[in-house]
Formats: structure tokens, C-alpha cells, sequence
């Protein structure tokens, strides 16, 4: 005589073929509901469901409900790709940078037959509501958004850009800010520069932190002792920028030379220090980072480092496609370099002769 399988058994196989056949699309109904749809027992309904949960078919949100992990089974294809950005961003998607990487990335999206989906908030991002919407997503990374992310990644493929994420396993495209930042000041040693101010982005991820670093690594190469006056902390805003001169121009003596975080804050910077009666560069020189589009357009023209936005929008949109189409990239982790860029807010200061000996700059 050939005995039945386990009760918990034929519960597991019943959800199975719900799920493959739809009766179940994203998530499952209480358990007790199931326990006294099928007409059996709540504690057998409880552990078929851990028992799919430990083979990847479920996963559960903690005082939300149990999902389907969509890397274990098949869902309906979209054409829609994501992109999400913390609103708690400065202007957000209206910033300068982030609206020229959200213009990259969309018409990166738009070569490979996908449309591409704002979203600013997590809460839009639940399984009930985004599962059925779009087949991925990038994400603006930083770490306040950790926790949030490794929910997001069980059910739909996720790769950030900016900052990486504390986990490994989740691919990423980000950029040599650090280098970036050197670059700068390898240019501004080259030119005779040898007291040099500092305007920091937020210090909240590894993009300001990195760009900071930077700035001090350069400092301890050349044998410039580190002065922390000389470090002004802002927040990319136009306004620190200008706050971040007012203050480094207070000192005795002051800087002949400014970076910048990014590029706003050098716009600022370069608008607080003609306030004060001095020239750009011929007094005070200035250098950003990003290359926003208003850079070359304000005057003089800004010397800054080109953020490389194409590439960072063709390689995360490309990465994340092949997640969608369940291939792993052989790179999962990529840092593009920064290119300097010359142009008018940069000069000799006044008297003194360059005494860099390394790379020349064009």
C-alpha cells in the first residue's frame, strides 16, 4: 500500500501550482485564511510555507505578509526599467546632476526597447505595487537606504550607482571620485598653488567621503600639513558653495585656490568671491566637480571633473538587463574615472612659479 505524502507536503505543492498557473501572483493570503480555505490545520499550513520560504519559492516581510521571490519563479515581462532616488536629495530630480543622469539613463533605457520609471519614494516600491510595473531597477545608493534595498532585491533585480552597497552581491556602478579629486589638486600643485581650500559634499556616503579623502591624500603626498580650517563642510547646495568662500577668505592667510565638491557649490563659491571685490582667477582660483551643463556656460567657464554620466547610465542599464534576463555579469562592481577638464576659473596665483613636478596638463 503506497502512503500519501504529508499533508504539508500537498499544501507546498498546492501554492507551487497557484503560483505557476497565477491563482497566486505576488502575494499569498494569510495563513489562517489558507488553513480554512484548503480545510486543514493552521500549523501544517505554517509549515509548508517555511519550507518554501527555506527553498527561495517565498520570502516574508515581517508584519506585512508572505511574497513570491520573483528570482524563483517567472513573472510577466514589462519593458519597464526603474530608477529611484531618495527625495530627501537635494532638489532631487530637478538638480542639475541628477537630471542629467536621469536623461542618460532613460535614453540608455530606450536603445535596449525599455521604458524607464521615476519613483522617489520606497513606499512605491512594495511588492504589491511595483512587482507588476517594472522588471528592475536602479537605484541611487546610500547607506540609509541599505535595509530597504535588501528587501527590494527579492524581488526584482536591483543594481545602484553612486555608492555601492554593504552586500557584494549586489552589482553597482559608481566613480573614481577619489581620483577625480587628485586629479584637481595634482593641477592646482602644477600651477603653483600651494594653499589650497576645500568645500566637502554631504559626508553621509562614500561619494563625499571618497572626494574628501581625496583632497586630504593629496595634501599628505606633497607634504601640505593638513589645516582644518581650511575644510569647509557643505552640501552641495549654490548657497554653501558661497558660504564655504565667505569662510575660507576669512582666514590669514587665505587660500589662492578652491575646490569643490561639486559643481554648484564652485558656482556659489565663484559668485561669493566677486562679492568680495576679488577676480576669478586672477585672485582666487576655482575648480567643481560634475560638469553640469551650466559649467561651461558661467563666467569664466569652470574648470572642473567631468562626471561620466554616459558610461554610468550604459553600464548600469546594460548590467541590469542582464539580471533581468537571468545572466550574473562577469563585472559586477565597476568605478569609472573622471576626466579633468581646463577651461578659464584656473591660473597661476600671483608671484609664485610652479614647482609641481609630476604629469602635465593640457
Amino acid at each position: 500500500m503506497v502512503k500519501s505524502p504529508p499533508k504539508y507536503i500537498l499544501v507546498q505543492n498546492r501554492i507551487k501550482e497557484d503560483i505557476r498557473t497565477g491563482l497566486i501572483v505576488v502575494k499569498l493570503p494569510g495563513e489562517r485564511e489558507l488553513a480554512k480555505e484548503l480545510d486543514i490545520s493552521y500549523m501544517t499550513v505554517r509549515k509548508a510555507i517555511e519550507n518554501l520560504v527555506h527553498e527561495g519559492v517565498l520570502y516574508k516581510v515581517p508584519t506585512i505578509g508572505t511574497f513570491i521571490n520573483s528570482n524563483g519563479v517567472e513573472k510577466a515581462v514589462t519593458r519597464n526599467i526603474g530608477f529611484f532616488l531618495d527625495d530627501r536629495v537635494e532638489d532631487s530630480i530637478s538638480s542639475p546632476y541628477f537630471s542629467l543622469v536621469f536623461k542618460a539613463l532613460e535614453k540608455e533605457a530606450v536603445k535596449h526597447d525599455y521604458n524607464l520609471i521615476y519613483f522617489s519614494d520606497f513606499n512605491d516600491l512594495g511588492p504589491l505595487k511595483c512587482m507588476n510595473k517594472i522588471d528592475g531597477i536602479i537605484i541611487s545608493c546610500f547607506p540609509r537606504l541599505e535595509n530597504k534595498i535588501q528587501e527590494l532585491k527579492k524581488i526584482l533585480p536591483v543594481v545602484l550607482i553612486g555608492n555601492s552597497s554593504a552586500d557584494k552581491s549586489i552589482p553597482s556602478v559608481i566613480i573614481d571620485n577619489f581620483s577625480g579629486i587628485v586629479d584637481s589638486m595634482d593641477y592646482l600643485w602644477s600651477l603653483g598653488h600651494a594653499r589650497v581650500g576645500f568645500i566637502t559634499g554631504l559626508q553621509d556616503s562614500d561619494v563625499g567621503k571618497d572626494r574628501l579623502k581625496g583632497y586630504l591624500s593629496s595634501l599628505h603626498r606633497f607634504g601640505v600639513a593638513e589645516e582644518g580650517e581650511l575644510i569647509y563642510e557643505g552640501d552641495y547646495s549654490y548657497e554653501s558653495g558661497a558660504k564655504g568662500a565667505n569662510h575660507l577668505l576669512s582666514l590669514a592667510p587665505t587660500p589662492t585656490a578652491i575646490v569643490c565638491a561639486n559643481d554648484s557649490m564652485a558656482i556659489g563659491a565663484i559668485k561669493a568671491i566677486r562679492e568680495m571685490g576679488l577676480g576669478v582667477p586672477e585672485d582666487i582660483s576655482v575648480v567643481g566637480f560634475d560638469d553640469i551643463s551650466v559649467a561651461s556656460q558661467v563666467f569664466p567657464a569652470l574648470t572642473t571633473v567631468a562626471a561620466p554620466i554616459k558610461e554610468l547610465a550604459a553600464n548600469s542599464v546594460k548590467m541590469l538587463i542582464s539580471l533581468i534576463d537571468g545572466v550574473v555579469p562577469n563585472n559586477k562592481h565597476m568605478a569609472l574615472s573622471a576626466q579633468l577638464v581646463i577651461r578659464e576659473s584656473c591660473a597661476a596665483p600671483k608671484g609664485v612659479c610652479s614647482f609641481y613636478p609630476g604629469k602635465k596638463f593640457q
